[in-house]
């Protein structure tokens, strides 16, 4: 199955969803939640590191992009950016899954594997032709 930007929307609002604090009340907001052109060319909201506006995905460098990088880990040393969702829990905790629409159930170690093969196929919106997930 190919990963889409709508797949990756879900996983996001999943992660927000099972997060110790809503995303609605922090500074960046729920970013993810709007059309493709914007999240692919767009900025964190209210974010910055070392002075400049963080793009939500590095065109340059796509696996380092921000929002895939705070949820492996803290992000940013300018100011610090702690692993998302703030106060977990993460999807590098052991035993962490979410449960996708259709009942599927997913480990974070998945979820981090199914964005970063998105990422490392040029984040298409509609997913790449052929390209499949376990």
């Amino acid at each position: 199955m190919a990963i889409t930007y709508l797949m990756i929307q879900d996983y996001l609002n999943k992660i927000a969803a099972k997060g110790n604090l809503d995303p609605e009340g922090s500074g960046h907001g729920v970013f993810w939640d709007g059309d493709y052109a914007s999240f692919s060319t767009g900025v964190v909201p209210s974010k910055k590191c070392s002075a400049v506006p963080v793009p939500i995905l590095n065109q340059t460098d796509l696996v380092n992009s921000a929002f895939y990088q705070i949820l492996k880990a803290g992000w940013c040393t300018m100011p610090a950016m702690p692993q998302m969702p703030r106060k977990g829990p993460y999807v590098t905790d052991a035993g962490y899954s979410i449960k996708l629409d259709n009942g599927t159930i997913l480990t974070g170690a998945q979820v981090l594997a199914d964005i970063e093969d998105w990422l490392k196929a040029g984040a298409p919106e509609f997913g790449s032709v052929g390209e499949e997930t376990s």
